[in-house]
């Protein structure tokens, strides 16, 4: 079974990469003279999968309308709308149709039939296959990766990027980051990603300060619309005079080695509404200092999640709707000594190291030092239910996730 996982989720990904072909499908400023076209971003997909997109193209100045017409199984799972109750869809060709799907959790694969017509008299069938229960692309061994935990509002999901070679690295296509995205809240949990500073920080460019919307062009979708609006292009629209900043939560300065990986840390699925003077300060330092750390020595890896807790019902509105302002801002570190080669699991107890800080998200967060902030992994799990470095081997987790001496970093 685990290697049908992994086939699937390599699958997948596969997929995912040939149709980013399909991501400029959106453009509003489509030729007259531009083929009619619609299609799924992906055709087929895992039993965890809550969303798709439909991408329409064609001649500007027509419309279309997707209306699911069939769908397999003992209940209807796949819709236009979030509550599964919507099972057609239109606009301006050239904007993408959104789906919502349940979580398969039966033993059989599953189908849906979506009729996409444009006024201009083209039309074309499309089938949706939903895989079986088991089939979920999230087993990853990778040192970062939190637990799996079931939600109908989370979507789980990792970015990809093209690095460019240096001295330590030949180039290509490696995991960005991933995110425990929540709809209802329009905020990540967390977002969790590696530092190998010769790989990811080399060669030094500066920031894209380019706040934007996850374009999609990679599985699963996030709809736009659940997303946080959050403007486009230089200061875009922030979250103002109401003394917040757009924090990433993956430091822009931690993906200096390419256009395409530091353009991804300013999607709003990246971004927490966070105390200014929080931010600019000690959580600036704080995120400095996980950088060098980051990069001690040659072979090191460092393994980092970053998040918010919600302890309030503290809420920003917003376009897209309200966005949860985080009662506290923390991160958990995980840090490997020496070959790289190796799975996070066949490491020992005393070749890791792990520590976590917890910041409160208002003035009083900001006037706390990092020697205050230090806790625990497993303090951190306490605070937000999440468990955190799921591949750690059994036996020297519990001892790994209680440390926290900060002379050790």
């Amino acid at each position: 079974m685990m290697l049908k996982i992994k086939q699937i989720g390599m699958l997948l990904v596969t997929m995912s990469a040939m149709l980013v072909l399909f991501a400029g499908c959106g453009d509003k400023d489509d030729g007259g003279d531009k083929e009619s076209l619609a299609t799924l971003v992906a055709e087929t997909v895992s039993s965890s999968t809550t969303t798709n997109k439909i991408s329409t193209q064609g001649p500007s100045g027509i419309t279309f309308e997707a209306t699911i017409v069939s769908q397999g199984g003992d209940a209807e799972w796949c819709s236009f709308d979030l509550n599964k109750q919507v099972s057609s869809a239109g606009g301006n060709v050239g904007d993408p149709a959104y789906l919502y799907l349940d979580k398969n959790n039966s033993d059989d694969d599953r189908t849906a039939r979506i009729d996409v017509t444009y006024t201009n008299g083209y039309s074309t069938s499309l089938t949706l296959t939903q895989r079986a229960a088991g089939f979920i692309d999230y087993d990853r061994s990778w040192g970062e990766q939190p637990e799996y935990r079931s939600d109908d509002a989370y979507i789980y999901k990792t970015y990809y990027a093209t690095f460019v070679s240096n001295q330590f690295f030949p180039g290509g296509k490696l995991r960005n980051y991933s995110v425990c995205y929540d709809v209802d809240r329009h905020i990540s949990h967390w977002v969790a990603y590696p530092i190998f500073k010769k790989v990811y920080e080399t060669p030094v460019l500066s920031r894209v300060n380019d706040f934007n919307y996850d374009p999609n062009d990679q599985l699963p979708v996030i709809p736009t619309r659940d997303q946080q609006y959050i403007g486009t292009g230089g200061n875009g629209r922030g979250y103002g005079a109401r003394g917040y900043d757009r924090g990433h939560m993956l430091p822009q300065a931690s993906r200096y080695n390419n256009y395409e990986p530091n353009r991804m840390t300013y999607y709003g699925t990246n971004m927490m509404p966070q105390n200014s003077t929080l931010n600019q300060n000690i959580w600036a330092s704080l995120e400095g200092k996980v950088r060098g750390w980051g990069g001690l020595q040659t072979y090191d890896t460092l393994y980092v999640v970053t998040g918010a807790a919600f302890k309030s019902t503290k809420t920003i509105d917003n376009a897209n709707g309200p966005i949860a302002v985080p009662s506290h801002c923390w991160k958990v570190l995980l840090r490997q000594r020496g070959n790289q080669n190796r799975q996070i699991s066949q490491f020992k107890a005393d070749e890791l190291k792990a520590i976590g800080f917890v910041f409160t998200n208002d003035d009083a967060g900001a006037a706390t030092s990092i020697e205050s902030a230090v806790r625990s992994v497993k303090e951190i799990e306490e605070l937000t239910g999440f468990k955190f470095f799921r591949n750690l081997d059994p036996a020297v987790a519990d001892a790994v996730k209680s440390q926290k001496n900060l002379a050790d970093w």
